[in-house]
């Protein structure tokens, strides 16, 4: 193919210009694959380089050297022993704004996915060193030197979780290149994702119940000082209770003041007949003079205060006790109520202990799910024949503008 300078550029000599058409018919010649090369090559080596090669080299690998992936599937649902279907979730203050079997069955989705449970397959059936194991083409397993994040990203890209926010069903999916190892795979997640709301429903369940035992001893602590307050004073004032005292000392100078009424009426009634130094006179007067002083004592254990042993009044002590009684109450009512509490608490936190319910057992794989080789082909094949127009186009739109 030859080019012509139809027009020439200022301060640009012919020579030059000859020799840069040149340049650029060379250069289209080889993309275009003109020249001397035979016309079926011309016309359909550049879609078998871009186009069939690639996908002949994919289409090997797909049918010779790919290693297959198995999928095992489970259905799971989280449910409670709570037979009140309102009743608040033990989970579901972490995530505000939602149903408790929703909040529940979010918790179990983001564990599997999370590195715990890839570190625990790891841990538990040597997952990392099976997804690295050389049995497997180099494309499909993870690479020898990959670090914790690669696997957990490797450990991602294998697992499929669904939740149907209505019915609350947890649907699982893992991939293996053995059948029966996904399944192995995913028997191992659902146990350990039952450990896992089992621990955490426990764990609140008991820091509920451990709270309301703490009041519960508090309680009594405060019942056993208040009943041993009530004994030290008993013991110390040398009385059972004031107010029992009270009330019979009140009895008692009632009754002395009566019997004085009726010896004072005597002895006027007397001394209307009798001379005042009679022996009946005399002795009425001393019988008065008697229950007055009994009057005065009694009276002085009442409300008074003996200088010679410092006994305190009775009233005070009645006053006293009576706190004292008050507080003894207020401790047993306590008691009462956090017993009352305590089984209140236990009863709620195992209504409310969460249960992993399998709905449909992990199923073992007949055939290989991935890779979908044909999918994979076609969408390889269309992609590889845009690139193959999008390079024609330039190819083309390059040789209707050289120079």
């Amino acid at each position: 193919m030859e080019s012509t300078i139809e027009k020439t550029e200022p301060g640009v000599s012919p020579a030059e210009q000859k020799q840069a058409a040149e340049t650029t018919n060379g250069i289209i010649q080889r993309l275009t694959g003109s020249g001397r090369s035979p016309a079926w090559v011309k016309r359909f080596g550049g879609i078998a380089l871009v186009v069939l090669m690639p996908l002949l080299v994919v289409s090997g690998y797909y049918l010779f050297w790919v290693s297959d992936r198995y999928v095992s599937i489970t259905q799971l649902i989280v449910k409670d022993n709570s037979s009140t279907p309102n009743m608040s979730s033990t989970l579901g203050f972490l995530v505000p704004g939602m149903g408790s079997d929703n909040q529940d069955a979010f918790l179990v989705v983001n564990y599997i996915q999370s590195l715990d449970m890839a570190l625990y397959l790891d841990e538990t059936l040597e997952l990392a060193d099976y997804y690295k194991s050389d049995r497997y083409d180099m494309f499909s397993r993870l690479a020898v030197d990959a670090t914790q994040e690669d696997y957990l990203e490797y450990y991602r890209n294998h697992i499929a979780i669904g939740h149907d926010e209505t019915t609350g069903i947890i649907t699982i999916e893992m991939q293996a290149f053995e059948p029966e190892f996904a399944r192995k795979l995913v028997d191992t997640v659902v146990r350990k994702s039952e450990d896992f709301v089992n621990a955490i429903s426990n764990q609140l369940a008991d820091k509920q119940v451990a709270f309301v035992r703490s009041e519960l001893e508090l309680a009594q602590a405060k019942l056993r000082t208040s009943k041993q307050s009530i004994l030290d004073f008993q013991n110390r004032n040398q009385v059972v209770s004031p107010e029992e005292l009270t009330k019979g000392i009140s009895a008692i100078i009632q009754s002395l003041e009566a019997t004085l009424a009726e010896r004072r009426a005597k002895l006027t009634a007397a001394k209307t007949y009798l001379h005042a130094d009679s022996s009946q006179v005399v002795s009425l007067q001393a019988e008065i003079h008697s229950i007055e002083q009994q009057i005065e004592a009694e009276k002085v254990r009442l409300v008074g205060v003996s200088a010679d042993d410092g006994e305190e009044r009775l009233n005070s002590l009645n006053a006293h006790f009576q706190n004292l009684e008050l507080d003894l109450q207020f401790a047993m009512d306590a008691y009462q109520a956090s017993l009352t509490a305590l089984e209140t608490a236990r009863m709620e936190a195992s209504g409310r202990l969460k249960h992993l319910m399998v709905i449909s057992q992990p199923s073992v794989a007949e055939e290989a799910e991935y890779p979908h080789k044909l999918y994979n082909l076609a969408s390889l094949a269309v992609i590889l024949l845009l690139i193959y127009g999008i390079g024609k186009m330039l190819v083309a739109s390059i040789r209707d503008h050289r120079v």
